[in-house]
């Protein structure tokens, strides 16, 4: 039953499943040491193996090939394959209009105040509306809240890229519509994707979905100057007129999709009795509500840490010496870094474990935040080190997201997933909130224990080494492997490297078979 003197590491998921089979209660001074034998020998399986480049470019294929498999899949079913279209079409456009979106708005009369008034109204679009989404996954179909939020994204953003200039009530009107989307939008199509899925793609799934609309966001916005040299080659000198061009490229192709989602989109029926409880199976207990506070918990304190240094880092870069220009080219990396972090994901929890990773990430992120915000240097090393411990600060946020959004939702049962979904980013929202009002108000207080402006840095970087202890000494992982469905999944010695040595065979044998039959 210990399985601390095995190979595989042991989680206190094992000494659970230990004491109810034995039928007694085993005091705390032996549940210490089976957790210090476990850690120990966890530590032995992770750490005795050298490094191999082969094996490490194995699981670069074997990553690529699940993203691959995934797609493969959407393209198979049409009920993935329509939401995901117009998904992917927003997510380029939306990053094709990024880079003008606020000057948009300021050339058609809005003021500073009121930019963050629209933010704060789109937030509280999320707020409102996720409950309500979450619910109708759970207990209707998808339709009404994909195509709702749907007509509110495309809607919204083609109303506001055609308001005329001082008109303060058409801006508002045009982001309250806006507000009830967007966000929800994603959040909606993300949730049906993962839950439209078998548990064992979870992990694949809801980091693919990311590399995706990040990957699309991406080439958006590198596409935007070839863009506005084709308008100003076409004769469109006109600022405001390239502008609304801009922004109209994302909503003619939203629209477009809302009406091709409105006749072509038919959700998978929600799951019969036999396949919930095939999937009750796979959990060991029932969840303890405060392992799944701990997930909610670190959730709010990643979007809060993340939201700290997005926001103040253009600030920051100007104590070493850097501007806008260096900021584009930064941003563009951290996009970058985000996406391999995100595709890397399903082969990191593999590798160390459901528990280790989510561990360690905030481990990571708090001691890279820390080295790359505390202490500014504007030497030639100084910016070297700051942009290293940087990028690598936003790759494990990226990577944490997924992290602790895949395991709140394997933590509690299938008929509640879908409002654990818009749970999830209610309490991101609700970090961003805070991310935005304790640091830009904090940006400039100076303690003993951190500098003019290193401040809200320092609150960040120790919520993370805070969530971090936090998951080492109360998450209990649910006895489910990570081992991947698709026709690529290791086999032989690989799957021991799964967590618990339990690994769910699902993989198809055709690989022309779909995945999920």
């Amino acid at each position: 039953g210990l399985r601390a003197s095995a190979r595989v590491p042991c989680y206190s998921g094992c000494w659970r499943s230990v004491r109810r089979s034995q039928g007694a209660v085993w005091p705390k001074p032996c549940l210490i040491l089976l957790a210090v034998q476990g850690l120990r020998a966890s530590a032995r399986a992770t750490h005795s193996r050298p490094a191999d480049p082969e094996a490490m470019m194995r699981q670069v294929r074997h990553a690529v090939a699940e993203q691959l498999g995934l797609l493969g899949m959407i393209r198979r079913r049409p009920d993935l394959l329509v939401p995901m279209l117009s998904i992917w079409v927003a997510s380029f456009g939306g990053g094709e209009h990024g880079p003008v979106t606020t000057y948009f708005l300021l050339e058609v009369g809005a003021t500073t105040e009121q930019l963050g008034n629209f933010g704060v109204i789109r937030t509280l679009g999320v707020l409102a509306l996720s409950p309500v989404y979450g619910w109708l996954l759970d207990n209707r179909s998808a339709y009404a809240p994909v195509l709702l939020s749907a007509f509110c994204c495309s809607f919204g953003c083609l109303f506001r890229g055609l308001v005329p200039v001082n008109s303060t009530f058409a801006l508002y009107g045009s982001h309250v519509v806006l507000g009830l989307g967007a966000v929800n939008f994603w959040n909606v199509v993300g949730a049906y994707t993962a839950l439209s899925t078998p548990r064992d793609m979870r992990p694949v799934v809801v980091s693919g979905f990311q590399v995706q609309v990040s990957t699309l966001n991406l080439l958006g916005t590198a596409s935007f100057p070839a863009c506005d040299w084709v308008l100003r080659a076409a004769g469109m000198e006109d600022q405001l007129l390239r502008y609304r061009a801009h922004m109209s490229v994302c909503s003619v192709f939203c629209v477009f999709g809302f009406f091709y989602m409105l006749v072509r989109f038919r959700p998978v029926a929600c799951s019969d009795k036999v396949d919930q409880a095939r999937e009750e199976q796979k959990l060991d207990a029932s969840v303890d509500k405060l392992q799944l506070l701990v997930l909610l918990g670190s959730l709010v304190i990643q979007a809060f840490g993340e939201t700290v240094v997005t926001v103040l880092w253009p600030l920051h870069i100007k104590k070493l010496g850097w501007g806008s220009h260096e900021y584009a080219w930064l941003d563009v990396a951290s996009k970058t870094m985000i996406i391999s972090g995100n595709l890397a994901y399903p082969a990191l929890a593999r590798s160390l474990g459901y528990r280790w990773t989510a561990m360690l990430l905030p481990v990571v992120a708090c001691m890279t935040s820390a080295a790359a915000f505390l202490q500014p240097d504007a030497s030639l090393y100084g910016q070297t080190m700051h942009v290293f411990n940087a990028l690598a600060f936003l790759s494990a946020c990226g990577v944490m997201k997924v992290c602790f959004q895949h395991l709140a939702t394997l933590a509690v049962p299938p008929s509640q997933q879908g409002r654990v979904f818009s749970l999830l980013q209610m309490l991101a929202s609700v970090g961003g909130i805070a991310g935005n009002l304790f640091g830009t108000r904090l940006v400039d207080h100076e303690t003993s224990f951190a500098g003019r402006g290193a401040t809200p840095f320092l609150i960040a970087s120790s919520l993370f080494m805070l969530a971090g202890c936090a998951v080492a000494g109360l998450l209990v992982v649910p006895q489910q492997c990570m081992d991947s469905v698709f026709p690529s999944a290791p086999t032989g010695e690989d799957r021991d490297d799964c967590m618990g040595g339990a690994c769910v065979v699902g993989a198809p044998k055709d690989p022309d078979e779909p995945i999920g039959k």
